[in-house]
């Protein structure tokens, strides 16, 4: 059997197992969070200054979704996915003590779009992307623990 067929027969045995199909570009970990968000999330509502700013509306307009939190002391993530386009992920963290927040859109992959900062009552500030990618990465590195948390085992 050649290299190329036993990976496709390998990935196609992870799908089943994992119970989700993978869309063009969409990593599990997206996969699974977004389909858990929808399912039982809370909803809510992302500030209009921010919507904007992340360019998922326009002027004055928020954006509904549903969102998953964590809460840890005085850090609190959340995973949001848009209502309207499940194919718009914002991850939040927001550091209470300090009242900072840090927020990142998602593209297909969980691919970093656009990410902002931002102090409670103040305007986001586009962060670079050299500026974003410790943030990011951790948050990555959290939702996907998150995301492994939430699929069954397969049975022995």
């Amino acid at each position: 059997m050649s290299a190329g067929i036993m990976l496709r027969s390998f990935a196609a045995v992870l799908v089943c197992v994992l119970g989700v199909g993978q869309t063009r570009g969409e990593t599990p970990w997206t996969a699974v969070l977004t389909q858990q968000a929808l399912a039982a999330g809370y909803p809510a509502t992302l500030p209009p200054n921010l919507s904007m700013v992340l360019g998922l509306a326009t002027q004055g307009k928020s954006v509904q979704v549903k969102q998953l939190v964590t809460r840890a002391e005085q850090k609190v993530r959340t995973f949001n996915v848009s209502v309207a386009h499940h194919r718009d992920l914002v991850i939040f963290f927001v550091d209470e003590g300090t009242q900072a927040t840090v927020a990142y859109l998602l593209g297909p992959g969980g691919r970093l779009r656009k990410a902002v900062s931002y102090q409670i009552g103040a305007q986001p500030r586009e962060l670079s992307a050299s500026e974003a990618h410790a943030g990011y990465v951790a948050e990555v590195r959290y939702w996907s623990g998150r995301a492994q948390e939430l699929v069954p085992s397969p049975a022995h």
